[in-house]
């Protein structure tokens, strides 16, 4: 059976994952598919998390860290840098330490930390999977084409997503937690209604975004994985 024929009898699959080992073709048939797609008049992402993928090479189009960059009508492509990721998350992290405690410069100490914590290898994967998750959830496209990394590493970032939502889920039950007492606090105070609780906010915001794109990865009926086996 073609995969010509599995969209047309399975038009409602809009996920498109290609996995297998390296070096076996898989970028090479997400640009294809992806190609077919949008002469097809739909409008498609195919997007890398691979490190060592090359769709720049493909479209000779330097798209590394640029976001969805049209490459011809309905036809987007993206490689993501897990680095530019989590430079901005550093950055985020700085300033809301600054905010927080009027810094005017990071102790040198709370540096050392973040730049550190940055080093760890998980973060490189969060960042990705943080990219796909935003990718999914913003929507904007007929389909989406991805070009993933080696099998057991694709397993991996499947997985994540349970991962994440399991810390989150802790970490927002005790912010909740929290919550109740400061607001007890307050009413003892006679003091006037909190103010809305900004990181509760965030964590939800996250925990929302997450089981999003975990029910769309998971769903049989929208997602289509094609192990690639012969070079």
């Amino acid at each position: 059976m073609s995969l010509a024929h599995v969209f047309r009898e399975h038009p409602e699959r809009r996920y498109i994952m290609f996995g297998g080992k390296g070096g076996l073709g898989k970028t090479t048939f997400s640009a294809a598919t992806a190609y077919w797609l949008a002469k097809q008049g739909k409008r498609v992402l195919v997007f890398s998390v691979d490190p060592q993928a090359s769709l720049s090479d493909i479209f000779q189009r330097d798209i590394f860290g640029k976001g969805a960059v049209e490459i011809m009508p309905n036809l987007y492509v993206q490689e993501i840098d897990a680095d530019e990721h989590i430079r901005a998350y550093q950055d985020e992290i700085r300033q809301k330490i600054r905010d927080m405690y009027g810094f005017d410069k990071i102790p040198q100490e709370i540096e050392d930390y973040i730049q550190a914590a940055s080093a760890e290898p998980a973060m490189e994967e969060s960042a990705i999977f943080d990219q796909v998750v935003d990718i999914i959830v913003e929507g904007g496209y007929d389909y989406y084409i991805y070009d993933l990394v080696p099998l057991g590493h694709a397993l991996y970032y499947l997985s994540m997503s349970s991962v994440y939502d399991q810390w989150i889920d802790k970490i927002t039950k005790l912010r909740e937690e929290m919550r109740e007492y400061e607001q007890m606090a307050a009413r003892i105070k006679r003091e006037e209604e909190l103010p809305e609780d900004q990181i509760l906010a965030e964590l939800q915001d996250i925990r929302y975004r997450i089981s999003t794109s975990s029910s769309i990865l998971t769903d049989r009926e929208k997602t289509a994985f094609f192990f690639v086996l012969v070079p």
